[in-house]
């Protein structure tokens, strides 16, 4: 099996792509350009010095609202469960789908951070390098959302797991970091990867198929 899964990559790609385009792709992209726009239209009618005040509590929604789609992308769709009795996996499904959104999120976090940066309207801007808060912290999210709904299995627990986690960044985290974006979020990307890679082998563990094979019946 572990022969056939790379030469079946291309295709499951394509495949979750198909399946997830909307929810996993299309819409953290159109979220990010919403922000860029309201926050835009914010400069406009307010003025730079209030909107980049007010950018410390619109800009983190971003990583919430992908937060919650990645919840509902991994653990909304019972066609995932089927793939556990295919050469494929669940893990290997759940994986994909994780790539992508988190691939979406990087880039609509970028749509979202370019026109703010170039407004001026970014807190605590110290040039591109201020967009790996953004990045860093959407794709850590996301990465908490694979690893909370492959251990919970509860989509409720995960997304208050996943809500606790962007409280933390967004209240006690982040304001103390703002000024040096490296160190912001190599500690939270490092605590999420550590977490997925624990729920990618929790995926991939006999014991799990068997439990799932047992409560099916």
């Amino acid at each position: 099996m572990n022969r056939i899964l790379p030469r079946m990559a291309p295709a499951l790609a394509a495949a979750q792509l198909m399946r997830v385009r909307s929810a996993g792709v299309a819409f953290p992209v159109a979220l990010g350009a919403l922000i860029a726009l309201a926050g835009a239209a914010a400069s406009a009618v307010a003025g730079v010095p209030w909107t980049r005040v007010a950018s410390v509590a619109f800009m983190p929604l971003y990583s919430l609202a992908v937060g919650m789609d990645a919840v509902a992308l991994l653990s909304g769709d019972a066609l995932v469960e089927l793939h556990g009795s295919t050469p494929v996996g669940v893990r290997a499904v759940q994986t994909t789908r994780l790539v992508l959104l988190a691939l979406a999120a990087a880039v609509g976090a970028l749509v979202m951070f370019a026109p703010l940066h170039a407004l001026g309207v970014v807190y605590g801007d110290i040039g591109w390098a201020s967009a790996l808060s953004p990045v860093g912290g959407v794709v850590a999210l996301a990465l908490a959302a694979y690893a909370a709904v492959a251990v919970l299995e509860s989509p409720r627990a995960a997304a208050f797991c996943v809500v606790f986690a962007w409280m933390a960044l967004s209240f006690f985290w982040d304001p103390n970091l703002a000024g040096d974006p490296v160190l912001q979020r190599a500690v939270p990307m490092a605590v999420a990867l550590a977490a997925a890679a624990g729920a990618w082998l929790s995926l991939g563990s006999p014991e799990r198929a068997c439990a799932k094979a047992v409560g099916a019946r």
